[in-house]
């Protein structure tokens, strides 16, 4: 059919037709993607740290004055006069705070002491009658009877005398009662009783009638559960056995030795945290610890005491209290979100020059904000993946961004130590203070 329809002129055109064909055939070809693997999954690595820090456990607690006195009247009768100004931030000790109206008592102490003179009369008296009668009896002149009512009447007289001068003191004080003074320096209430009401005396069922409470130094008192008692307990006898215990992080650092000299002596240092506070700033220690746990409650109450000398603290506050538990030591961190769970086994994955993450089985310390301490299982600048965990195949390699994180620095009871956390914001996010490309 070619031969039969081909002209002379189509068989020219014939050679161009084949190289346009070719050439579509060829630009067709090169165009074509060629086959790659898969891409690389990108993951942020962060360096481990190594830092000098301090093991810490955080309790809550409430604030009580160091000293505190009801100030309540010891006689009865009528207020004459309020003598102080309602919430006085300082009150003198022995400063005058109220009068009750001292006239009855002044009468009954001059009515004692008058009795004082009626019995030193009565003695001299008795004494002189007994004195002559003591010349006169070998003589016969008295009798032995009436010898015997003469001593008698000395020594009645005498003991007279004695409760006279003893009722006399306790007139007196009634009536030195009558001015209410201050039994401590402190801060006062307002007063609960104005001038011209009643009030009643009593050792115990006084009238009270205000309240002085010294601040400066403050307590706080917190109660500790029985978990972390034993746990204490267990720190500080080494020789108790601690491999039955089922605690996931471990029951010892470094600096546990240091922790039981300071502990025999109750000189602990603590730090306390106020509600509005995002730090712990104020430093005291531990001095008082109850010699029993409280059955109904599981918990043993301790008291920890802070210098207030700006007097700023008051009793009743909710405050956070952070207890070191060692001494400072060298310790790794890693950021938080780096740690993954594989049932109960805690791990991380580090990545090394040829960017292969590789598992690592981890015993975990206590956190720190947005880090964790390492026991085991990682070392110092070992560089783990903290973001992308879930890309992570195993064998496969991984193209890290590193990420530097940044620490600060806070006092820790008397010695300042360094309390390691990331650089976070208030949702616990690292924040990256760097990226690099290792």
């Amino acid at each position: 059919m070619l031969t039969k329809f081909a002209t002379p002129f189509c068989l020219s055109l014939l050679p161009n037709v084949l190289v346009v064909v070719a050439s579509m055939v060829l630009g067709c070809s090169a165009n074509k993607p060629v086959a790659r693997g898969a891409p690389l999954a990108k993951v942020t690595v962060a360096t481990a740290i190594e830092q000098e820090i301090t093991d810490f456990d955080d309790f809550v607690g409430r604030t009580e004055a160091s000293e505190t006195v009801e100030v309540r009247s010891r006689v009865s009768g009528f207020i004459k006069s309020v003598e102080f100004q309602d919430g006085s931030r300082e009150i003198e000790k022995d400063q005058l705070l109220f009068r009750i109206e001292p006239d009855l008592y002044k009468a009954i102490h001059e009515q004692s002491t008058s009795r004082i003179e009626l019995w030193e009369a009565k003695k001299e008296l008795a004494q002189s009658k007994f004195a002559r009668y003591k010349i006169l009896l070998p003589t016969g002149a008295v009798s032995r009877e009436e010898y015997d009512e003469s001593l008698s009447a000395v020594k009645e007289s005498e003991s007279a005398v004695v409760a006279a001068k003893a009722d006399a003191d306790r007139t007196a004080l009634d009536l030195r009662y009558t001015d209410i003074r201050a039994e401590i320096a402190g801060r006062i209430d307002r007063a609960f009783i104005t001038s011209g009401n009643m009030v009643t005396g009593g050792l115990g069922s006084g009238t009270l009638l205000t309240r002085i409470v010294k601040n400066d130094p403050i307590f706080a008192y917190l109660d500790i559960d029985e978990r972390t008692v034993l746990k204490y307990l267990r720190r500080l006898n080494p020789s108790v056995d601690t491999s039955s215990t089922k605690d996931t992080v471990e029951t010892s650092s470094p600096g546990d030795a240091s922790v039981r000299k300071a502990s025999k002596s109750l000189e602990i240092p603590c730090l306390m945290q106020l509600a509005d506070e995002k730090d712990f700033l104020h430093v005291g220690k531990i001095d008082f610890v109850e010699n029993r746990v409280d059955s109904a409650t599981g918990s043993i109450r301790v008291r920890g005491v802070f210098s207030n000398a700006d007097l700023m603290l008051t009793g009743g506050l909710f405050v956070r209290i952070r207890i070191p538990v060692s001494e400072s030591y060298l310790g790794v961190l890693i950021p938080e979100q780096a740690i993954g769970t594989d049932q109960n086994i805690k791990f991380a994955y580090v990545v090394g020059a040829d960017n292969i993450p590789q598992r690592k089985n981890l015993v975990l310390g206590p956190q720190r904000g947005a880090m964790r301490v390492i026991r085991s299982g990682i070392e110092a600048k070992q560089k783990v993946i903290y973001r992308g965990l879930q890309l992570v195949r195993p064998g496969k390699s991984v193209e890290p961004e590193l990420v530097e994180l940044s620490i600060r620095t806070v006092a820790t009871g008397t010695n300042p130590a360094t309390v390691v956390s990331s650089n976070v914001s208030e949702s616990n996010a690292v924040t990256p203070a760097a990226k690099t490309n290792p």
